[in-house]
């Protein structure tokens, strides 16, 4: 339902293979970013991305979800702003390739992203926003595309990530997704 695979990363896209040797630069070098969405990088994780092409920026920062799958996301809507959310989120323990533990979860929440926080929180994999940053781009394969860029924390530990998708609300989760797998597995 929600992947972590950018447009012109591994899987490739038509024009990725333009781009993916321009460095990402917040100078007067070409950013991938960029051409991609028409906006800068965040400042802070533009000085961090620095010099990175574009494959190299969405290997580090959108990492595959496979140790953080969201399987299925229902919603419900009760009214007031509040929605009921069921997801299937399965993880993976790095020490045990291949096994996977399915979890079945539900909240109430006003939004899919306080959702997910809430429901990687029961999991173990707490992710607080720090900063959000979220963009449309032009299309890469002719279809919306959305990013959505994170500042998380968890404890001490600081992360920025990237999540693709063809909503805002899939590209937060995809993001949100990222950021844990970074936080906690990396």
């Amino acid at each position: 339902m929600y992947t972590t695979t950018a447009p012109g990363s591994s899987k490739g896209s038509p024009g990725a293979a333009t781009r993916a040797g321009t460095p990402c630069t917040t100078g007067t070098t070409s950013c991938p970013f960029g051409e991609r969405f028409g906006r800068r990088l965040p400042r802070g994780f533009a000085d961090e991305a620095a010099e990175l092409d574009w494959r190299t920026l969405v290997d580090t920062y959108a990492p595959s979800t496979d140790h953080f799958h969201l399987a299925d996301l229902t919603r419900r809507p009760l009214g007031r702003g509040i929605t009921a959310y069921e997801a299937i989120l399965a993880t993976r323990d790095p020490a045990a390739p291949g096994e996977f533990t399915a979890h079945r979860l539900t909240t109430e929440s006003c939004g899919d992203l306080t959702a997910m926080s809430e429901m990687l929180g029961r999991i173990g994999a707490r992710v607080e926003i720090e900063r959000f940053h979220q963009y449309e781009g032009d299309a890469f394969d002719r279809t919306e595309s959305w990013c959505t860029i994170l500042q998380a924390t968890c404890g001490r530990r600081t992360t920025w990530a990237m999540g693709f998708g063809q909503s805002p609300g899939e590209a937060s989760i995809v993001a949100l997704l990222n950021a844990a797998t970074l936080l906690h597995l990396r």
